[in-house]
């Protein structure tokens, strides 16, 4: 009876091991299992950042708008270059940066280079505290 007991006991165990998995480690795969409130809450903290940004580099409302308008641009533009299957990753990546430093060179233009400067300052501090890089 103990040889039987054993027995099942060490299948248990091995069947537990072999369907175990390892916790995502890649951002697409983590943002795809986080929870709606986590979801939520990352896009409140966004929010907040954008909006501490902007207060701080002295953005008027008109100015706050195009930053806005912009980040959309980059947005529809980045679902654009997804979706289309014909390029490469090194391709998309390239037009991703390409489009990505014409539209900086826009919001320099229309912000002028202190505040423009002001703004990628905080937001490099930004991403800084929360442990990222670009």
């Amino acid at each position: 009876m103990k040889h039987l007991f054993t027995t099942l006991f060490v299948v248990c165990l091995s069947f537990t091991a072999a369907v175990a998995q390892e916790k995502p480690t890649d951002k697409a795969t983590q943002e795809k299992t986080m929870s709606k409130e986590d979801k939520e809450a990352a896009k409140a903290k966004k929010e907040a950042d954008i909006q501490e940004a902007f207060k701080t580099a002295g953005l008027t409302a008109d100015e706050q708008q195009l930053v806005r308008t912009s980040y959309a641009d980059r947005s529809a533009f980045g679902k654009k270059l997804k979706d289309d299957s014909s390029l490469s990753d090194e391709d998309r990546k390239a037009k991703a940066k390409e489009f990505s430093t014409a539209e900086d060179a826009k919001l320099k233009e229309k912000l002028g280079a202190e505040k423009y400067k002001a703004f990628k300052d905080v937001q490099k501090a930004q991403r800084a505290a929360a442990g990222q890089s670009k």
